[in-house]
């Protein structure tokens, strides 16, 4: 119950607060996408470069963390494929849109913001391990789903052989939060002295990912709930994708961590299951604007997926705790 009381209801507090802002017009509802671009260009890759440069590497290469995440990921991304296939009639291309809304949650605006206000700043070294891990499988993976189906539909292989990796290593490396994670690992790797400028200039400006981007995320639920339509005949897929991201994830990596990987750092398992039972990524809704899948429902997902994580949350900080 401390858990609850000082962990989940501060940080969702903060999420609230945004909600009301938006509610009370106290803060433009369009605000969120200016908060939320300034955590994910500024102040998210702020904090992990920081936290990673100043890691050990010896930290940084846990493999038995890194592959504990990778099975994770593997198991409900494929899990959620089949299921769509086999009951929803979906195309393969289809059913990774599916695999990812199921394997890929929220890390960047919640995940990590929440695990560093709950544990401090230790625990967004193994969070961005396992945020760039999530990244690497599941982003490649849907775009090889696509790229396949490209290949076979226009019948123009070399074409496609030429573009895949890039359209891969775009998908992966082009972003903010993935380039501040490479940097970071490199300069651990390298041991590379940080000026203290730099120190105090990312330290400072990481220090404002968390906040904001919790208040980012209630102010853009307002946004998400004036669009809300969810049609009959979506109902079964959503319920069966929430339940999967929400309850089948943690438990699968529950089981894992309880039964098959030993991972000797009680931080770092705890950062582990609570980030496998994140809310849906925000990343599927550009995944799914770009492929034209789930456009209508990503949204929904998002902020359904969002405020029942309220509870899912507390419930496994309570059975953890009383473990």
């Amino acid at each position: 119950m401390d858990l609850i009381i000082n962990v989940i209801i501060p940080i969702f507090t903060i999420i609230l607060c945004g909600y009301l802002a938006g509610r009370l017009k106290l803060v433009s509802v369009v605000g969120a996408q200016a908060l939320n671009n300034f955590v994910y260009y500024f102040a998210l890759p702020a904090l992990l470069f920081y936290s990673l440069s100043t890691t050990p590497i010896e930290q940084i290469t846990n493999w038995p963390f890194i592959s504990l995440n990778l099975v994770v990921a593997l198991i409900c991304f494929l899990t959620a494929v089949i299921l769509a296939k086999k009951l929803f009639k979906k195309s393969l291309p289809d059913a990774s849109m599916y695999g990812m809304a199921v394997s890929y949650g929220n890390t960047g605006f919640l995940g990590i913001p929440f695990v560093v206000a709950a544990f401090g700043e230790k625990a967004a070294v193994p969070a961005a391990i396992a945020t760039f891990t999530y990244d690497i499988i599941i982003i490649t993976l849907v775009v090889l789903s696509f790229e396949i189906s490209s290949t076979l539909a226009n019948k123009a292989k070399h074409t496609s052989r030429m573009s895949f990796p890039l359209n891969v290593s775009k998908a992966v490396f082009q972003n903010p939060i993935n380039a501040s994670l490479l940097l970071g690992i490199l300069a651990s790797l390298l041991q590379l002295p940080i000026p203290k400028f730099v120190q105090v200039f990312t330290d400072t400006l990481g220090a404002a990912a968390g906040p904001t981007a919790l208040f980012a995320l209630g102010l853009g639920l307002l946004s998400e709930e004036q669009s809300v339509k969810i049609d009959n005949t979506a109902k079964k897929e959503m319920g069966v994708i929430i339940g999967l991201k929400l309850l089948y994830m943690p438990i699968v990596m529950g089981i894992l961590v309880l039964f098959v990987f030993s991972l000797d750092n009680e931080l770092w398992t705890t950062v582990a299951i609570l980030l496998s039972a994140l809310p849906i990524g925000a990343l599927l809704n550009v995944f799914a604007d770009k492929y034209r899948v789930l456009s209508n429902y990503a949204p929904i997902l998002i902020l359904l997926s969002t405020i029942i994580s309220i509870f899912t949350l507390s419930g496994i900080l309570i059975v953890m705790e009383s473990l």
